[in-house]
């Protein structure tokens, strides 16, 4: 394993955002600790090289759980680029994951 510079979508930032939000809906306190706490551990992974599990909906993504959630994210050699970060009891469909599942299918 080897460290990784770290790359978020647009999608995994949005997706974060709607977590701060809904949780700060409620205590703004405990959505910023829990936020923080998601994004040492994204951090974490591409600092670690962590290469999380293989999901097979979409070729080459791989997924890490952590709090009840699913960070979901491709690798190479250089770089984690984290594509959506979901309730882990979310069904997830490859239209989740449109726009890197068509620039994957064209590979």
């Amino acid at each position: 394993m080897r460290p990784r510079q770290l790359r978020m979508s647009l999608e995994a930032l949005n997706d974060l955002l709607g977590m701060y939000d809904y949780i700060a809906s409620f205590d703004r306190l405990a959505a910023k600790r829990f936020l923080d706490d998601i994004n040492g551990k994204i951090e974490w992974m591409a600092a670690y090289g962590v290469t999380g599990s293989p999901r097979d909906f979409i070729p080459g993504v791989r997924a890490f759980p952590y709090r009840k959630r699913c960070i979901y994210f491709f690798i190479n050699d250089d770089e984690l680029t984290v594509l959506r970060v979901l309730h882990g009891r979310q069904k997830i469909k490859p239209e989740d994951f449109l726009p890197f599942y068509k620039t994957k299918e064209k590979d």
